[in-house]
């Protein structure tokens, strides 16, 4: 059975979702292995390389993993991991299925690959979005915002009004264009103050 790495890791900073490998239930159900009595192979591939594989066998109470995992350079470790999954009544018809943590025993759509398969909170994993600054968010919503109205994400600017939109939406997001922009032009003036300082109290300036 193929192996499951320990992810990366970013020095600035917790571990993210985004490091690490998972299963996600609304997927294995859509595929049918969640059926009792089913079988298969979860596999993960990265520019046409297998990455990693888990063997997911089905009863009525859950699935079961095996696999082999490494943290960093470590030895590889052979897991066989049970997975309750619980299913809930939806309210038109049907059910809809969640893991049950095995550490925490929450319900929860996703079970990260950090030696044993646990949720988010359980391997202590933030958001890719939570690392970012205020200015990194600010600006990824003005550039949304600019190919919206048909502009070029790379210009700094507002781009015209697209022909069909209606003038107070229009009006709306280039309010919130300049605003987002704001917060990042602040960040900028922020950091260009802080190098004038220092090579200042260098004998330098720029």
């Amino acid at each position: 059975m193929g192996g499951l790495g320990s992810g990366g890791w970013n020095a600035t900073g917790r571990p993210t979702t985004a490091d690490f490998l998972y299963l996600d239930v609304n997927s294995l159900n859509r595929s049918g292995i969640l059926s009792a009595g089913r079988s298969g192979t979860c596999q993960w591939s990265h520019d046409g390389e297998k990455i990693g594989e888990v063997g997911i066998g089905s009863s009525s109470n859950g699935i079961k993993l095996t696999y082999n995992s490494r943290i960093g350079d470590a030895d590889w470790v052979h897991h066989q991991q049970s997975v309750a999954v619980l299913w809930d009544d939806c309210r038109f018809g049907g059910q809809r299925p969640f893991f049950k943590c095995p550490n925490c025993h929450r319900r929860v759509l996703r079970l990260y690959a950090r030696g044993e398969f646990q949720c988010r909170q359980c391997h202590g994993l933030s958001y890719p979005s939570q690392r970012e600054r205020e200015s990194d968010r600010a600006q990824r919503r003005a550039n949304q915002i600019r190919k919206r109205l048909g502009g070029d994400p790379r210009w700094h600017k507002v781009p015209s009004r697209p022909k069909g939109m209606h003038k107070a939406t229009y009006l709306r997001l280039a309010d919130e264009i300049r605003t987002l922009d704001a917060v990042t032009d602040d960040f900028a003036i922020q950091i260009l103050s802080r190098v004038q300082q220092q090579t200042t109290a260098q004998g330098f300036w720029i």
